[in-house]
């Protein structure tokens, strides 16, 4: 049970970047049904990436024993670190605009928000106990939810709290790597 607690607040920490894109298009304006594919296919790709991820992973730890489980560890915290550092930096993305979910660009987009569930997914495979189907469709779900709410909070809120939920979710990824490695 606290590894099922941890790999939800995991893919909380992961979902935090596809909210922090849903909030910056929800601002500029979104229709329901751009609001459901966007989230079903940010979904997905967290779905799949994690899969790749942790099918390599597990066949790393695997081969390389106990010290996998360390190197994934440390996967984590320095994908945490890099997620806090871009989201402090100064070079500030533009506001993503609603025609990016159009076409070729959501699924661009959806890749880009997923990249680091391909990471993350590759250090669970190194020492996560938990059945795969339980991890991805965790990790999928949590993130589809979190885009579906990113899109929704966009057409209220400002900017800035789309930093601190990426702010957020890197200090998550660093205290579960961190966590791992003690």
């Amino acid at each position: 049970m606290d590894e099922f607690i941890t790999l939800l607040i995991l893919a909380g920490a992961l979902g935090t970047d596809a909210t922090s894109m849903a909030l910056g298009i929800g601002m500029s304006g979104v229709e329901a049904g751009e609001i459901s594919k966007t989230s079903i296919t940010v979904g997905i790709f967290h779905i799949f990436m994690p899969l790749a991820g942790l099918s390599l992973g597990r066949i790393f730890g695997t081969i390389a024993g106990n010290i996998a489980g360390l190197i994934g560890a440390v996967i984590l915290v320095i994908i945490g670190i890099i997620m806090v550092k871009e989201a402090l930096s100064n070079n500030k993305k533009d506001i993503p605009s609603a025609n990016c979910i159009k076409g070729w660009g959501l699924g661009v987009l959806a890749l880009s928000v997923s990249l680091d569930s391909f990471s993350v997914g590759f250090s669970l495979g190194t020492f996560s106990k938990l059945r795969t189907s339980t991890t991805v469709i965790t990790i999928g779900i949590v993130a589809a939810l979190m885009t579906a709410a990113g899109l929704l909070l966009g057409k209220r809120v400002g900017k800035a709290l789309g930093d601190k939920a990426e702010i957020a979710g890197g200090i998550v990824l660093v205290l579960i790597g961190v966590k791992i490695l003690l």
